[in-house]
């Protein structure tokens, strides 16, 4: 533990819980911290102790504590939020805070944990609120901030004291917590669904053995939303983004989608980056009842009405009980395709797309193979050859043509890779971990790698001069 006196950072809405705050603050001091009170009060009356008023959050959020008090709690609350984060993070910057705890009900709960959600991973955030019982993933959303149920919002007891002291403790705790003690590697971050995990486990393996950490994100909403955090925090030094499905979900209206600021972080920070097409071979639903009537944003229609007619693609599969996948058109592989162009092409640093002809995911498959992890009967449920060139899929032909009107190949950091390949054959892994390996050494030449039989340059693929799907 270190001896200093550390900053914790302490909030909660004055006005009306001014009794439990003075206290959890004198609990903070007597557990070794240095309290630190920005008041969150919606009606912008100072309470006048606190050392950062909500006449200071207030101008920091670009408004008067007078006006805030003319505006309805809601939109109040919005400003709050705003000029709230800023101090915060300025105070983390400047080394004035180590951790930060709150205490609140549902309105408090909602201000505060925004606020601590804006400190890097690693702070300690304690949220001391009612609203600990119930759902408690709007407040802690993707970061690691712990909830911690005081039984009641007022009053301090023989029972909320104790509850108040042992998070006050856990608070000041964090605050002084040791460095890690171990030997800090570079981290790359992945992105896996089980239906790509042996082209994920080729790849980190490759890095591990190369002295790299790994941060394997499980792609469903949550670690997209996640990475392109982790990035933007300056934690990955580099990134294999194999698995992009929840662009799919994004742009055909799945449960799975990481938002509109997927695949972004990496291309804005100038990091190294592959990036290819796992899972973008399908949409994620809940329970299979919940596909019932549902539509795909791009085509406008029933999933369940596209399957009965036989669209090349278009089935419906039940990966588990909670969990239902169905498999994308050639219309919607187009799509994704523009979505990723968007973004890849903003990229500033060295940045390479391999797309992977033989198939997207487990489900994507020609032929059964225990290995590829398909074990059958037939093809996947989501296969649909391209008529003149059976070994590839029609969705990604689609795929690839419509990139070659709307990916900048003109730009000398961005590359596209077609590959004869299935995404989880150990070669496709390994062309992935080489191409991270030399653009991480310093050394990603753009159009070097297609010196393997089975990898094309985008005009090589026009020569064949498929029909598009």
């Amino acid at each position: 533990m270190s001896s200093e006196v550390p900053g914790v950072l302490v909030m909660g809405i004055a006005d009306t819980k001014g009794p439990e705050l003075k206290f959890l603050i004198e609990l903070v001091k007597r557990a070794g911290g240095r309290p630190i009170f920005m008041e969150l009060t919606v009606s912008g009356k100072p309470v006048g102790w606190a050392d950062i008023s909500i006449e200071d959050v207030a101008r920091e959020a670009g408004i008067t504590a007078e006006e805030l008090s003319k505006i309805t709690r809601e939109k109040a609350a919005e400003y709050i939020v705003a000029g709230g984060i800023k101090i915060a993070r300025k105070l983390y910057e400047e080394g004035k805070i180590k951790s930060a705890i709150a205490f609140g009900g549902s309105l408090g709960t909602s201000i505060a944990s925004r606020i601590m959600r804006a400190l890097p991973y690693g702070v300690g955030k304690f949220m001391l609120s009612t609203m600990a019982s119930g759902d408690v993933r709007p407040y802690i959303d993707i970061k690691d901030l712990a909830m911690w149920y005081p039984l009641a919002e007022k009053g301090i007891n023989v029972v909320t004291a104790k509850i108040l002291a042992a998070a006050a403790g856990a608070a000041v705790g964090a605050a002084k917590a040791p460095e890690p003690g171990v030997v800090l590697k570079p981290l790359i971050g992945y992105t896996m669904f089980g239906t790509t995990t042996p082209c994920v486990k080729t790849v980190s393996e490759y890095f591990e053995q190369k002295g790299y950490d790994s941060m394997i994100l499980h792609a469903v909403g949550t670690g997209g939303r996640s990475l392109e955090e982790l990035i933007r925090d300056g934690f990955i030094a580099a990134v294999a983004d194999i698995t992009t499905h929840e662009l799919t979900d994004l742009v055909c209206g799945g449960v799975l989608s990481a938002g509109p600021e997927r695949l972004t972080a990496a291309g804005e920070k100038g990091i190294p980056q592959v990036v290819s097409t796992g899972g973008a071979d399908m949409i994620n639903f809940g329970p299979r009842v919940e596909v019932k009537g549902k539509k795909s944003l791009v085509t406008e229609r029933e999933f369940e009405v596209e399957e009965a007619e036989g669209l090349p693609g278009r089935r419906i599969h039940v990966h588990h009980p909670m969990v239902t996948v169905i498999g994308t058109l050639p219309i919607e592989a187009r799509r994704l395709a523009q979505e990723m162009a968007v973004r890849l092409n903003k990229s500033k640093g060295p940045t390479a797309l391999v797309v992977p002809m033989r198939g997207w995911s487990a489900y994507d498959i020609r032929e059964p193979s225990l290995e590829l992890g398909w074990a059958g009967p037939g093809s996947g449920p989501f296969w649909a050859s391209h008529p003149e060139k059976p070994e590839w899929s029609l969705r990604s032909v689609a795929f690839v043509d419509e990139l070659s009107k709307h990916l900048d190949l003109s730009k000398e950091n961005l590359d596209l890779i077609v590959c004869d390949k299935h995404i989880n054959e150990k070669d496709f892994g390994l062309l992935i971990a080489r191409i991270l390996d030399d653009m991480l050494a310093g050394r990603w030449k753009k159009g070097a790698y297609f010196t393997e039989f089975w990898t094309l340059s985008l005009n090589d693929f026009k020569k064949l001069n498929l029909t598009p799907p």
